[in-house]
Order: structure tokens, then C-alpha cells, then sequence
């Protein structure tokens, strides 16, 4: 057992109440590793294939990469357990805090002592709820406010969102303030109340509009702001609050009106008694109680036709994407998934947009900053987007590019959809750069991968993360032999720098998915990268892999939204 005398199970309260015979038969299949300090024992997102107890040393437990405090795991106990148990990805980051030793049982030893040993059983189910009364402790977070700012004529649907609101988690209050007001008193009525009020609690006001601007001092980041618009020509009269996250809801002649260019995303909302508007509300509702369901798009080149396939299973499945976010190919098929309306409109335009190598590739007779002239490409944007802007999307979606000249990470989030559909996939040397005003984008891959972190800003409750970037673990040793005769033989250079490329991808994806609640990856060939031929291919295995995770993603769903059973 890697070289461990005596019985290490002995030292672990969880195990030690086992048979000497069990614990001896434990051993032939376990493994003892150490660990450097700062050392990743377990990466949040990878499947779960081991159960883990510290023999010495100790670990922290990160559940986001920007969790301000991590848990500390010391010797004698145990993690790995919940990705077992649910066949859920690991949810939390493990890492060696000094020098650690571990013994790692394997999954199939983990499930026959849960099944065949009631003392084992009983244990982890201990464990388990004293997880769930920390993980509980630690989610009582500060009481939150959310302003509804209604124009006059509205405050009845200002009062039925709230509601809607209240209905979905039961978590919050509800305080109407009709007509004017004194703005001061308001305020302090809004310190008292978070002052007074228990963790996590929410009470939503609907107040006149005008009222939104002088309660903005007194929000934090946690607050959220919707503003109904009904004006005919132009926005509403507030201004972006300083703290809290802002929506819009465009009703009426508001609804009509095109977003324009420099418009952000906003909800449309014609006649609240039309069962589309009724949805509309729904969504409106699930991003005020943090209820949102987001996809996260990763980079990949053709390997991206993948997602195509994930988002039509989940749209099968009645879960619902409230919002999108994608980086290279992952932000072509976010909006053009925003743009149609459905998985089925997002496959076929990207079908007869860049659905083969013939529809993209346009050779460049002189070459300067690009070998293909991007022509078709452009041609085909502006022929299924032209005159439409990123505001004017059924959703939210946005797309990752890079300033080439400033080194910066660009956020597609309004503008002409056909220029983002361009930009993001830029990839530097193949396609030129797109003009933006003083900027020269590029493909958004290489600043961003897996774009998980521009969901934060949507109150989403459940994160999904796409990534179609191949995993270097799960190639096959017919492969790995390949690459070690590939790169000792003649030109083996190229094998190098490709495999080297490979890689860097893959790690960075890797850390970027972490902050996602689920992950889904695609199985595609290493070698379909740059195969635009091999749409259906790469659409099936989008389809293999969500149907695989659908089970997690409803579980993890059913308590956001109403989703259909499988």
C-alpha cells in the first residue's frame, strides 16, 4: 500500500471500528500520496473517484476561488465522500496547507464498505449532517433589500412581480410604497429593517421611480434594483445605483422600442395577462431571488458545436437557460442560442453559417495579418444578424474578446451581434482582427476559456459550465504512446508546441470552470479542432455528455424552477 506499514486506517475514527479483516483487505486496494504544501489534492469540477482521510498534515477546503475564508481539514478526517454519494462534481477545491499524507480509497472500495458495513454507513451519514449544519451556518448570509421603481399606471405589475417573487422561495417581504414619499424617512425605514432582520431574509419595495435614486446610498452588493421603463423614447429616468445589481423591465410602448447600440440587455413585457408575458415574469421573478440558470460556453474551435448538442438536451428537458455567456466558439453559439430563441433556431444557424470548412475558409491571396480573409465569415454574420444589437436578444447573452493592441479582456455585452459574433472568434493568424473604434479584437480563448465568472452578475442559483477543451487525462495510452514516438521522431517540434498548446488550454479551462456548479465535458476527438466538417459529430457528443449529467442538473434544478422529470 504505497509503501505505508502498519495499519493506517487504525488512526482514523471513521475506520477504526471496522473488522481488522475488512480494514486488512482495505489496504490492498488503497494508496498513500503526499503532498506539498500548496499542493491541489482535489480540483472543484473534476468527477469524483476517490474517498480521502488525512493521515497527517491538513488541507483547506475553497468552495469558489474567491471564497474570502477556507474550512480546515486536519488528521484523522475524511473528504470526498458528496461526489460519491451524488455522482456530482467535486464541489469544492482541496488543498495541502503544509506538508500532507493521504490515504485514497478508490470509488468501488468506498461503495462496497457503505453498502456492506453498517458502522462505515453509519459514519459517513454522521459526517454528512454535520457538514450540512456547517454548510448551513456558513450560508446565513446578510439580509437583502430589492427595489421594484415603478412609473405611474404600473404599480400593480410592480406589486405582482413582487409576489412572484415571494411565491418562488417564501424568503422575503413585502413592502409597498405608493405615490410620493419622503425619500430620507424611506431610507432610514430601509437601515431599520436590514438592521432587524435575520440572515439571508429579503423584503422587496416597490417604490415610485423616481425614489430608486435617493435609496441607491444605502444599498450593498448583495441588493438588487429593477426598473420598469415605459418610456417611448428613451430610457428610464434613473440612474445605475452605485452597489446593488440593476435589471430592466421594458413594458408597453418601452417594449417596442430597439435597445440600440449602446444599450445593455433588458427584459420586454407586452400584456401581462399573454402566457409569453406570463414566462417573461417568471424570469424576471428567478433574477430577483437568485434563482437564474446560466450556461457557461467554453472556447474549442469546431469541438464548440458541442454545446449545440448540451443546450438542445436541457431545452428538451424543460430546464431553462435564463442567461449565456461564451468565449471563441462558446460565444458564437451564446448568441446565436439568444438570438433565434431556441436550441433548434442556434443549431441550424450555425449549420448554415459555420457549419462546414467550405463556409468559413476563404484563402487570403496576400496574407498579412491573417491566412483566411474572414470575408465569409462576416458575410454570413451580417447576413443572419445584420441591424440586430445585443440588447435586442430574447436573453442575455455575452461574448469574451481580447483588445489585441491593449492587452485587455473584452466584454461583448451590447453593440451589433453581428460584430461579436465575429470578434470572439477571431483566432489570431487565421482570422483578422475586427475594428472596434480604437480596438483590435481578437479570439476571446485567449484571456478566457470557460467564462463561468460573468454569470456572478446574474443572481444565477445554478452555474453550468461547457467545456469542450480535451482532457489530457482521459486520452487513451494508444495516444499517449503515439505522442512519445511523435515527439522523439523527425519534426517532432510541432507535436510539441500543438501538445504544449493543448494543455495550457485545457488547465486554464479547468480553473476557470471551478466556480460552476455542474460541468459538463464533452468526449471530442483531439484532433476535431479545426474539423468544421464534423458538426454532427461534435453535436452528438454535446448531446452524450448532458444526457449523462442531466440527472445532477435536474436535482440541482428542481428547486430553482419547475423542470420536467426524465
Amino acid at each position: 500500500m504505497g509503501g505505508e506499514k502498519g495499519d493506517p486506517f487504525g488512526s482514523i475514527p471513521l475506520f477504526a471500528g471496522l473488522p481488522a479483516n475488512v480494514r486488512e483487505e482495505l489496504q490492498s486496494h488503497a494508496e498513500v500520496r503526499d503532498y506539498l504544501p500548496g499542493q491541489v489534492v482535489l480540483r472543484r469540477g473534476e468527477r469524483g473517484s476517490s474517498f480521502c482521510a488525512i493521515l497527517a498534515g491538513a488541507v483547506s477546503v475553497r468552495p469558489r476561488p474567491d471564497s474570502p475564508r477556507a474550512a480546515t481539514l486536519g488528521a484523522g478526517e475524511v473528504f470526498g465522500e458528496m461526489s460519491l454519494l451524488s455522482g456530482e462534481p467535486i464541489s469544492a477545491t482541496i488543498t495541502a496547507e503544509r506538508a500532507t499524507r493521504v490515504v485514497v480509497v478508490p470509488r468501488r472500495s468506498f461503495e462496497t464498505l457503505f453498502a456492506d458495513e453498517p458502522s462505515f454507513r453509519d459514519g459517513v451519514a454522521e459526517l454528512l449532517a454535520a457538514r450540512l449544519r456547517k454548510t448551513s451556518a456558513a450560508r446565513q448570509l446578510e439580509p437583502e433589500h430589492v427595489l421594484i421603481g415603478v412609473p405611474p399606471g404600473h404599480r400593480d405589475l410592480g406589486l405582482h412581480i413582487a409576489s412572484v417573487v415571494d411565491q418562488l422561495d417564501g424568503a422575503g417581504s413585502i413592502r409597498d410604497v405608493p405615490g410620493a414619499n419622503d425619500g430620507a424617512r424611506l431610507a432610514e425605514e430601509l437601515a431599520e429593517w436590514r438592521e432587524k432582520a435575520g440572515p439571508g431574509e429579503r423584503r422587496v419595495w416597490v417604490v415610485p421611480v423616481p425614489l430608486v435614486d435617493e435609496l441607491a446610498g444605502g444599498l450593498r452588493a448583495r441588493d438588487a434594483v429593477l426598473v420598469i421603463d415605459d418610456a417611448a423614447d428613451a430610457p428610464a429616468a434613473p440612474t445605475t445605483p452605485r452597489a446593488a445589481q440593476v435589471a430592466t423591465l421594458r413594458v408597453g410602448s418601452a417594449a417596442r422600442r430597439r435597445a440600440g447600440p449602446a444599450a445593455v440587455w433588458s427584459y420586454r413585457l407586452g400584456d401581462v395577462d399573454d402566457a409569453e408575458d406570463g414566462l417573461v415574469i417568471a424570469r424576471v421573478a428567478r433574477w430577483i431571488a437568485r434563482r437564474e440558470i446560466g450556461v457557461a460556453l467554453s472556447a474549442g474551435a469546431a469541438r464548440g458545436f458541442a454545446h449545440l448538442g448540451v443546450l438542445s438536451v436541457l431545452e428538451e428537458a424543460d430546464v431553462p437557460v435564463d442567461c449565456l455567456a461564451g468565449s471563441s466558439i462558446g460565444g458564437i453559439v451564446a448568441l446565436l442560442y439568444a438570438l433565434s430563441g431556441s436550441a433548434a433556431g442556434a443549431l441550424q444557424l450555425a449549420e448554415e453559417t459555420i457549419g462546414s470548412n467550405e463556409r468559413i475558409r476563404d484563402v487570403s491571396l496576400l496574407p498579412r495579418s491573417s491566412l483566411f480573409a474572414g470575408k465569409k465569415i462576416r458575410r454570413n454574420a451580417e447576413r443572419i444578424a445584420g441591424g440586430v444589437d445585443i440588447g435586442d436578444l430574447t436573453r442575455p447573452a455575452v461574448a469574451i474578446a481580447t483588445d489585441l493592441i491593449r492587452g485587455e479582456r473584452v466584454l461583448l455585452d451590447r453593440g451589433p451581434v453581428a460584430t461579436a459574433l465575429v470578434a470572439t472568434a477571431a483566432m489570431p493568424g487565421l482570422l483578422p482582427p475586427v475594428e472596434s473604434g480604437a480596438r483590435r479584437l481578437v479570439d476571446g480563448a485567449l484571456v478566457s476559456r470557460v467564462p463561468v465568472d460573468e454569470l456572478e452578475g446574474r443572481r444565477c442559483g445554478l452555474r453550468i459550465a461547457v467545456s469542450v477543451l480535451p482532457n489530457p487525462s482521459a486520452e487513451s495510452d494508444v495516444l499517449a504512446a503515439d505522442l512519445t514516438r511523435s515527439i522523439g521522431g523527425p519534426l517532432g517540434l510541432g507535436r510539441v508546441i500543438a501538445r504544449s498548446w493543448d494543455l495550457l488550454g485545457f488547465w486554464h479551462g479547468a480553473s476557470d470552470a471551478q466556480a460552476a456548479d455542474v460541468v459538463i465535458e464533452p468526449c471530442t476527438p483531439r484532433e476535431s479542432g479545426y474539423d468544421f466538417d464534423a458538426f454532427h459529430a461534435m453535436v452528438a457528443a454535446g448531446r452524450t455528455a448532458a444526457e449523462q449529467e442531466l440527472p445532477a442538473i435536474l436535482r440541482s434544478a428542481r428547486h430553482l424552477v419547475r423542470c420536467a422529470e426524465r
